[in-house]
């Protein structure tokens, strides 16, 4: 065999190698970037606190809450803190005033999630990944 065919066909053989393996690669090994958890200080620059709110319960009771909430950009965070929040505390009031004192002290990740859902269907764009209490005071 002349040089020149030897040289060609080493070439593709490792060509035909490096295309398989990748190949095999792009197949099994997830590349995906967005199943990476949100550090603290990413969630800090993405959230909004609430005003303390205080309204009543379904059993009578008053409570005064303060949330933080965790916006899955920026932007979302900044249309919470730019004035809409009105509309947020509208939809956290809604949610709270069925709930009764007892699910405050149980059922804390219901309620988290209940607020979240609700804030969620109020937002034109963005979402809210988490709701966190800060402050909580049930009478």
């Amino acid at each position: 065999m002349s040089k020149p065919i030897k040289i060609m066909l080493t070439t593709i053989i490792t060509l035909t190698i490096v295309g398989i393996v990748a190949i095999i690669l792009l197949i099994y090994v997830d590349f995906d970037e967005s199943d990476n958890e949100p550090t603290i200080s990413d969630m800090a620059e993405s959230s909004f606190v609430t005003d303390e709110i205080t309204t009543d319960l379904a059993d009578g009771q008053f409570i005064r809450v303060q949330f933080r909430i965790v916006t899955d950009n920026q932007n979302t965070s900044e249309q919470l803190k730019s004035g809409d929040h009105f509309v947020i505390n509208d939809a956290i009031i809604e949610e709270l005033t069925v709930l009764e004192g007892s699910d405050f002290r149980n059922e804390l990740t219901s309620v988290r999630e209940d607020v979240k859902g609700a804030i969620n269907d109020r937002l034109d764009e963005g979402e809210v990944t988490d709701v966190f209490i800060t402050q909580k005071a049930v009478q």
